[in-house]
């Protein structure tokens, strides 16, 4: 397979235009010199205007992109018309997971713990949004309904806590969800073309895992060895499988969990264009079972070709 993939033109798409930007650019910039240096014919390209120009002289596309265009099928719809294979999940399990509040009603449906949740459009009636807010018990944790990286996300423990983080979260998109906040310990689990990979749990310096403690060195403690029972392990590792096969994932997911104190997991959301900058949780994961950075990348584009 590596010889087959040699030969190929690989396009690292990064960039684009969504408020991830610069890690997309972190994450591509990362992948395309890890191809490089192991010998392969990598060209970068950005989603701009010279893009479909660029595309018609690649064989397969390494889909660095994050948020907006590049993670919520739309860039995927696109290749599929041109004919281009790529890494990563498809138009529809692509689509939906990114958008918060259909995944999880469709992982309410599959039986996976979900915390309880509403969500507001931008303009919506103040009684409405009054009725919603009194059938949640506080605090809340407010988000965008596409947009990743904990961009415009924040915690809110009272009524007024809640309306300034609704008025910074509609900054970037329409729709806002808002849900429970679950006291426990996060875990961010990996999974592999439906095999689970491996889990980190996080101890951010914030109240929670924010942009900053994303992306911030030192800000965030990582615990590649959890202290997990067996139970409390498998109960993180089945749900994560089952977010990734219920949406119909392809390539790397990585899910965001809530282990509560009573052992129960429950799935905030899943990535399907996880990160792999040196902050980047995937490649800390896989590296912890012996895959460095380098074959990580040829695994991914490995997978991709398997699938076409």
């Amino acid at each position: 397979m590596k010889t087959v993939i040699k030969d190929l033109k690989i396009g690292v798409l990064m960039g684009g235009v969504s408020a991830e930007r610069e890690i997309s650019l972190k994450t591509g910039n990362a992948v395309a010199n890890s191809l490089v240096s192991m010998g392969y014919n990598v060209k970068k390209f950005d989603l701009d205007k010279n893009f479909f120009e660029d595309a018609k002289n690649i064989d397969i596309c390494f889909n660095a992109l994050h948020g907006t265009l590049g993670e919520d099928g739309k860039i995927q719809g696109v290749l599929e018309l041109l004919n281009i294979p790529y890494t990563g999940s498809g138009v529809e399990a692509s689509a939906i997971a990114m958008d918060k509040i259909k995944s999880k009603i469709i992982f309410k449906y599959y039986g996976l713990a979900v915390p309880d949740f509403f969500s507001v459009k931008k303009g919506e009636k103040a009684e409405l949004l009054n009725k919603k807010i009194n059938n949640l018990r506080l605090p809340y944790f407010i988000k965008p309904n596409a947009q990743g990286s904990s961009v415009g996300a924040s915690i809110a423990y009272s009524k007024s806590e809640l309306y300034l983080a609704l008025e910074d979260a509609f900054k970037y998109d329409d729709e806002v969800i808002a849900e429970e906040y679950i006291v426990g310990r996060e875990i961010q689990f990996a999974v592999f073309s439906g095999k689970p990979l491996g889990c980190v749990e996080i101890k951010p310096n914030d109240s929670f895992y924010s942009y900053s403690a994303k992306y911030t060195k030192g800000k965030t403690e990582y615990i590649l060895n959890p202290d997990l029972t067996e139970e409390e392990y498998k109960a993180c590792e089945n749900a994560s499988v089952l977010a990734h096969t219920s949406l119909d994932c392809k390539g790397i997911t990585r899910t965001d969990i809530i282990l509560s104190d009573s052992g129960k997991a429950y799935v905030l959301e899943i990535n399907t264009l996880p990160g792999l900058t040196e902050f980047s949780l995937v490649p800390m994961i896989a590296q912890k079972k012996g895959i460095d950075f380098n074959s990580l990348i040829e695994n991914i584009i490995e997978d991709a070709i398997s699938c076409e």
